[in-house]
């Protein structure tokens, strides 16, 4: 071999080691980049491949009555999510035919995402099964949490609801939703090395359940509220109608109903319109129930006097170029003739005789004209006119509740003035705010006028007064009627639109409750004496002796309550087959039993059967229909 050819051989010996060097220079460049350099991008990316993680609905807090019976909580349901790349596409048909959807829809839901995606949420338990009986890869059982209100209807309108998403969207659950909702969970599940994902998983962060909440609302007379409402709207063919129940002492909202209800457990078969709380949205003139605050105002200018009498001009008078009238002309009525025959003259007088500042200013401290501290969506102020827009014909009119727009729930506050001689306290509807009914009270009025408008006013549902329908057998009422002509767009008034309404409370002496009832365009009648008087008698009779105060067995009843007693239901029968839901909210109210009531009309099953058995306390249900 010759010098050239070892030289070749050798160089090409050197080439070679020089590259074998080299990429073992690389490898350990590489691997130390690997171990080193990109270990955690690495590690992540491994653990991505291993395991995948998502987010998990907390329960939201529940909601309690003020003896602590849920109105409203979260219960657990199944849903159907799936990883959507692990899911064959040959199965989804048989994956949508389990779930009750088309094969179109699902491929849809999974195309060609990746990662968690839902695909049937809150469905029956048996779905669920059916589903994951087909062993279907990808495909998961999650748990999540699904609002329930054991009440339905009854309470829809003041508690709102909740969506899929576990959001409050009404009510008190929207305007506390903060509170309610809890934290969320991230929750973690492993793959298989075909990149399956594993059941069950494990918890990074648990899901921390939202606070709960205690309003000072009575299941029990939220029930009769609303029963005694529907039945009321139903009687007169109306439109709708709402009921507040306040205790005037705290200020402790009782009950709030409106109609017509909706489910609250199922509200999309209702309209939007159907959903507002009607006790704190809707406005409308008050009418008569405005009088007594305006000889009230009359009475503190130091000018009137209960028995001062006044000229109401034979049921005519003009102010300016204005005519007011009377429904029943009159002639000389003293301030209490004015209440109880509900003179709208006699007022005006009164009111255009002291002047527009003071009623103002009395409207204004019984909280007419502003939001309640109550907190919930939607809440109107309601309407009252600056003070520099007062002329006379606005003085006079403003004086018998025309011209200024109220909510029942502001009517309610107002009335609570008058039962707790002259002071205001403002409404709550929580029972921690209960503690602070000092810091939220106000007087408005002097102690001795207040309690002489409480006098007038018990006249005013006797036999000679507008309200002897409100008075329930063995009891004392205060209140007062209201029959308010309905405005239209055009500023008028629309002929044949009434709202009637009765404020008042009882027993008149100590009150323990004050009910307002309106009812929305009755078509039988528009007077509030015929129209809402009954419905606050009904609420009024079941509501005090279920809070303990039993009627005056000795008081000796007029024609008016003779007959009331003798519709009354005999509850001394085992069975309450063929009964009204009225009649039914009566008994359970009188011997304290939790009821829970399905349909409408009269009972046609019962369960138990006997409730002679039944103690205090104890459950009964009843199903009705028409």
């Amino acid at each position: 071999m010759s010098d050239k050819q070892q030289v070749y051989i050798r160089r090409r010996i050197e080439a070679v080691a020089g590259l074998l060097v080299l990429g073992l220079l690389l490898l350990v460049v590489r691997a130390v980049d690997l171990q080193w350099v990109q270990s955690d991008r690495l590690t992540t990316m491994a653990e991505k491949q291993r395991y995948r993680e998502y987010t998990a609905l907390a329960p939201r807090g529940s909601i309690y009555d003020s003896k602590g019976r849920t109105l409203a909580e979260s219960v657990e349901i199944p849903s159907i999510a799936a990883m959507a790349d692990e899911v064959p596409a040959e199965r989804m048909g048989e994956l949508a035919s389990a779930l009750g959807l088309s094969t179109k829809t699902v491929q849809h839901k999974l195309g060609k995402r990746k990662g968690f995606v839902w695909l049937a949420r809150q469905v029956p338990p048996s779905v669920a099964e059916r589903v994951m009986a087909l062993n279907i890869p990808g495909v998961r059982h999650e748990k999540e949490w699904r609002r329930y209100q054991p009440m339905g209807p009854e309470t829809g309108h003041l508690l709102g609801f909740v969506g899929i998403d576990g959001k409050g969207l009404e009510g008190v659950e929207r305007a506390w939703n903060a509170s309610l909702t809890g934290e969320s969970g991230l929750r973690q599940v492993r793959r298989d090395a075909r990149g399956h994902s594993l059941p069950d998983g494990t918890w990074l962060r648990e899901p921390v359940p939202g606070q709960p909440m205690t309003l000072t609302i009575d299941a029990t007379i939220q029930s009769i509220a609303y029963a005694a409402l529907a039945e009321g709207v139903r009687d007169q063919d109306a439109k709708g109608g709402s009921v507040v129940v306040m205790r005037p002492k705290d200020g402790a909202i009782l009950a709030m109903a409106s109609w017509p209800g909706f489910n609250p457990n199922n509200f999309r078969h209702a309209k939007p319109g159907e959903w507002r709380n009607r006790a704190v949205t809707d406005v409308f003139e008050p009418g008569s129930t405005m009088k007594p605050f305006s000889v009230a105002t009359a009475m503190a200018s130091g000018k009137w006097k209960a028995d001062s009498i006044v000229y109401c001009e034979k049921g005519a008078m003009k102010v300016a170029d204005y005519t007011i009238h009377d429904d029943h002309p009159e002639g000389w009525l003293d301030l209490t003739g004015i209440i109880v025959k509900s003179s709208n003259i006699g007022v005006a007088k009164l009111a255009l005789d002291v002047g527009a500042a003071p009623l103002h200013a009395m409207l204004e401290r019984a909280g007419f004209g502003r939001r309640s501290s109550l907190g919930l969506g939607g809440e109107s102020p309601g309407i009252v006119l600056p003070l520099d827009r007062w002329g006379p014909v606005e003085t006079a009119n403003i004086a018998f509740g025309q011209g200024i727009a109220v909510t029942p729930l502001q009517l309610a506050a107002a009335f609570s003035v008058l039962a707790n001689e002259g002071v205001y306290v403002a409404p709550k509807l929580f029972a921690d705010q209960l503690q602070d009914v000092e810091k939220t009270s106000e007087r408005v009025m002097p102690q001795d006028i207040a309690h002489q408008m409480k006098g007038m006013l018990e006249y005013a549902t006797s036999q000679d007064g507008t309200g002897s329908k409100a008075v329930p057998v063995g009891y004392h009422v205060a209140g007062k009627t209201g029959t308010a002509q309905k405005a239209n767009a055009q500023g008028g008034y629309s002929k044949g639109r009434y709202n009637a309404v009765f404020a008042g409370f009882a027993p008149v002496e100590n009150p323990e409750l004050v009910i307002v009832v309106v009812v929305d365009e009755p078509k039988r009648s528009n007077y509030g004496g015929q129209v809402a008087a009954p419905v606050f008698r009904h609420v009024a009779e079941s509501a005090l002796p279920y809070l303990g105060i039993m009627a005056e067995r000795d008081q000796q009843p007029d024609w008016q309550t003779m007959q009331i007693a003798a519709e009354a239901p005999a509850f001394e029968h085992e069975s309450l087959y063929g009964m009204s839901m009225r009649e039914v909210r009566r008994l359970a109210a009188q011997r304290g039993l939790r009821l829970h009531v399905h349909g409408s009309g009269w009972v046609g099953r019962q369960k138990p059967g006997n409730i002679m058995a039944l103690n205090q306390g104890d459950a009964v249900e009843v199903w009705l229909n028409e």
